[in-house]
């Protein structure tokens, strides 16, 4: 068969129908503003694991079934799993705290963070001030300083005090 003796089929398919046998999504599927819980990446930094381990506990692994109940939700990135601290901690698992003692996530930790930057700015801030009030007294002391220097030198300058007149000597110290 040689290529000019080919033709394409006459016949043409019929589209393929695709209607659901019922009206339900085939999973549900929440959006992420709506369920609470922390995020895999968020658990795993709360409890001080690996997002791996984090995981292994929601799906399970090798065979085995899964140790924490964690809902799916639609995040900004597609399907993530939303899990909660109580069930984390009936496995034994304690939580880091912040210096608020509350549970490190990462909004939490980014609003520490952004708190903990704020103090620093405003520990600055009187800082400078009050190197400036130091700035100052050390000048006023100096120019006391020099003020002081200044009299002790007209002091010395002065004539030594005069002697007494005769009148006002006493009788036995008067000369006769």
């Amino acid at each position: 068969m040689s290529s000019t003796e080919y033709s394409p089929p006459s016949h043409t398919p019929p589209p393929l129908e695709l209607e659901a046998a019922t009206s339900e999504p085939s999973r549900t599927v929440a959006p992420a503003e709506n369920v609470p819980g922390l995020t895999v990446a968020e658990c795993a930094a709360a409890y001080g694991l690996s997002e791996t381990t984090v995981r292994r506990l929601v799906k399970g692994s090798k065979g085995k079934p899964p140790k924490v109940n964690a809902s799916k939700v639609t995040g900004p990135k597609g399907v993530e799993y939303r899990i909660s601290p109580a069930s984390m901690e009936v496995l034994g698992y304690e939580p880091k705290a912040t210096q608020s003692g509350a549970l490190l996530t990462a909004s939490r930790a980014n609003l520490e963070a952004e708190t903990l930057a704020a103090k620093v700015r405003e520990l600055e801030a009187s800082l400078v001030v009050a190197n400036l009030l130091r700035e100052s007294a050390e000048k006023e002391a100096a120019l006391l300083a020099q003020s002081l220097n200044d009299l002790r030198e007209v002091i010395s300058k002065l004539p030594k005090a005069l002697p007494p007149a005769e009148s006002s000597r006493r009788w036995w110290k008067r000369k006769v």
